[in-house]
């Protein structure tokens, strides 16, 4: 072993485990402000950081110590003894909440009960590009090396991956490759919208299918389609068989469908590929988290799909764009298009889909570190604490004392209300003492930072599984302030 790599392993060996770190007083000051998911989704990045710094030091510094690495290792604070200690990490943890705290005064609160609602559509994309930017500037330049790839192939082991700029871009790219003007065979019941969170319109499989000049054949009922339906629509013109999960829609009663194992064997025997258009999900299983997508990506893989479409944004958490996941044959097609320069993700969204997918590469629930981690991973228990936190708060105003209540209530992951995508939690409920709660939540909509509510008949609702711990006392200030 080279003396920069014995070096590199003694630094690596330096830091402390998320454990230790975890015990520090520093950090048990924070937990009635965040929640545990955040204060761990801090300290792993700060120990990611630290594993970068050391990893990315200048060839020519390896055989020295960290202290010769470089002004950067003197800049951030760990050239000095004790830089790997549990209360130095811990401090650049608190540091890093802070600062994401300050950073989030100005920006829209979503208390609507929809968890990806189209009015927050401009903070999380911008949040996303300014995670891209920064991871840009630090690396000097993004290359197209693999890693996105070898990244993917750890998450759910998949062989290859395609970032396009939108889901819509993916499927298009992915009906004019592998069908061409040949026909495209899906189930009726399986042909409603796909909804891409923070994209602009739904995905209608059928009518982009016709856009790019194949021709679609619908089997099976709209409630039931068996695995012989399939084989009786596959012809010789057949040369994609598409598997859809709509999101604008649910089935409800006498229904069937065909298991994705048979329709991959079916598409096997009469050399038609296999397209599962997946719309919103995780990556992997995400079983500890209280929302589990009922079908991740690593399913579709384990299941022999040959080509997977989903959405980077929503669940997974990256920069809205579309991912094609599949064999490398089959993206070896795809990439060899004429249309894929043209479908391709921009330079900075491909970087922010890195950082993501590294992020997701550190933990074992793809929901724990999330973005939206304050909606998506925590308890109605959770929840239920901030309700009463918040109820406390308002309490203390005479003009509301009365008009409040804690109730019960489910968010839904958007706005179409699909009962599978339900989630349980609890709402401050609020009757304005002068009427007109229509109003009453434009005007917070307006204000800084924004709140977004759920305006009823007589009362506005504050779906509290949106609104993460630190920011408790903004949607106070906001309240009082509104009256």
């Amino acid at each position: 072993m080279s003396p920069g790599r014995e070096s590199r392993q003694r630094q690596f060996a330096r830091l402390p485990s998320v454990r230790l770190v975890q015990g520090e007083s520093r950090i048990e000051a924070l937990r009635g402000r965040f929640e545990d998911g955040q204060i761990d989704a801090a300290i792993r990045k700060v120990l990611r950081d630290a594993r970068d710094r050391i990893r990315l030091r200048p060839p020519e510094k390896e055989a020295g110590g960290l202290a010769e690495a470089g002004g950067f290792a003197e800049a951030d604070g760990l050239a000095e003894a004790g830089g790997f200690a549990p209360e130095r990490l811990a401090e650049r943890a608190a540091a890093r909440l802070e600062g994401e705290a300050r950073s989030a005064s100005g920006v829209l609160i979503n208390a609507s009960g929809i968890l990806f609602h189209p009015l927050a559509r401009d903070p999380y994309a911008g949040t996303a590009a300014g995670r891209a930017s920064r991871l840009a500037l630090t690396l000097a330049a993004y290359e197209e090396d693999g890693r996105t790839a070898g990244l993917v192939r750890d998450l759910t082991g998949a062989e290859d991956v395609l970032v396009c700029r939108s889901v819509a871009d993916a499927y298009l790219l992915a009906v004019r490759a592998l069908a061409g003007r040949k026909e495209v065979v899906i189930g009726r019941s399986q042909a409603g919208l796909i909804d891409a969170p923070y994209e602009d319109r739904p995905v209608s499989p059928l009518s982009l299918c016709a856009l790019a000049g194949a021709t679609p054949v619908e089997t099976g009922a709209t409630n039931k389609t068996r695995q012989s339906d399939y084989r009786r629509a596959v012809g010789d013109r057949t040369a994609l068989i598409v598997m859809a999960r709509p999101s604008t829609c649910a089935l409800r009663g006498f229904t069937e469908e065909a298991a994705p194992e048979e329709i991959v064997r079916a598409g096997a025997e009469h050399d038609a590929a296999v397209l599962y258009l997946t719309g919103d999900t995780t990556l992997r299983p995400a079983t500890s988290a209280p929302f589990t997508a009922r079908s991740s990506v690593s399913d579709a893989v384990r299941s022999g799909t040959p080509l997977t479409i989903a959405a980077g944004g929503g669940l997974i958490g990256g920069p809205p764009c579309g991912l094609l996941i599949g064999t490398r044959q089959i993206i070896a097609r795809l990439s060899a298009h004429d249309t894929w320069p043209a479908a391709q993700a921009s330079r900075h969204v491909r970087a922010g889909l890195d950082a993501r997918l590294a992020e997701l590469a550190e933990g074992s629930c793809d929901l724990a570190c999330h973005p939206e981690a304050h909606m998506l991973a925590v308890s109605g228990e959770e929840v239920g604490a901030r309700a009463r936190l918040l109820f406390e708060r308002l309490s203390e105003d005479g003009r509301l004392r009365g008009t409040c209540d804690v109730i019960e209530s489910r968010a839904y992951l958007t706005a179409y209300r699909l009962p599978t995508d339900a989630l349980p939690g609890y709402a401050v409920s609020i009757r304005p003492p002068g009427g007109n709660p229509g109003g009453l939540a434009a005007r917070w909509l307006k204000g800084t930072p924004p709140l977004l509510a759920e305006c009823g008949r007589d009362r506005v609702r504050i779906d509290m599984r949106g609104v993460a711990r630190h920011r408790i006392a903004d949607v106070a200030r906001i309240v009082r302030a509104g009256l």
